[in-house]
């Protein structure tokens, strides 16, 4: 294909530096900063790769036109980083481009760090009541069911508000904005959607101390 903005060439070169800076940004020691950028490398990501998948689907109906612009060198190397499949590639670029393997884009992926915190005695927890926490950013709630406590997310998903304003029917927490019913032993929403509560280990110890893993 016609070369545009650069050629073949400055095209691979920027590649590689792309490759540099991905690799430098592993290396960023300050978690809030790491974070950051690999939120906005995942947006970036989707906003690129749902049209690309629309433009390669459309040209499926064009076989003759999608055969001549999987040729092109810079496009294999494009649909590989987005692990689109070209079927009328050459087989030698099929699955891996030279300069950023496609198993390379997901490397942004940070590192939690994660404590334990210790929250008293398990007892003192009223049974079927909810007690909103914040540790490091991290907003959770710590439920008592009988003898079982749990610990998951203060905030609906999908949505920005908390939910310690719920109800609690057995292990059953209820958010009080959109009435989602999530299961405290998972996590899960129980009608079937992909909803979810991230959820904190927790430990007690013999003495009864309650103790929250948290990761931020």
């Amino acid at each position: 294909m016609k070369q545009v903005l650069f050629s073949n060439e400055e095209f691979n070169e920027a590649l590689e530096r792309l490759n540099k800076l991905m690799r430098d940004a592993e290396e960023i020691s300050n978690v809030d900063h790491k974070v950051l950028l690999y939120n906005v490398l995942q947006y970036f990501d989707s906003i690129h790769r749902e049209p690309l998948s629309r433009i390669m689907s459309a040209l499926g109906h064009h076989p003759d036109l999608k055969r001549n612009i999987v040729q092109d060198e810079t496009v294999q190397k494009l649909c590989a980083l987005y692990d689109l499949e070209l079927e009328s590639a050459p087989t030698e670029n099929s699955g891996t481009i030279g300069f950023i393997p496609v198993g390379d884009v997901g490397m942004m992926t940070p590192r939690k760090q994660k404590d334990w915190l210790e929250l008293g005695n398990y007892e003192e927890l009223e049974n079927l009541k909810l007690y909103p926490k914040n540790y490091e950013k991290v907003n959770f709630i710590i439920s008592r069911v009988g003898s079982d406590v749990f610990a998951v997310q203060n905030q609906c998903d999908g949505s920005v508000l908390p939910i310690d304003k719920g109800t609690l029917e057995d292990h059953v927490l209820i958010c009080p904005w959109h009435g989602c019913k999530y299961d405290l032993k998972t996590g899960k929403e129980m009608n079937g959607s992909d909803k979810r509560l991230e959820t904190f280990p927790v430990e007690i110890e013999d003495t009864g101390l309650l103790k929250v893993e948290i990761a931020y």
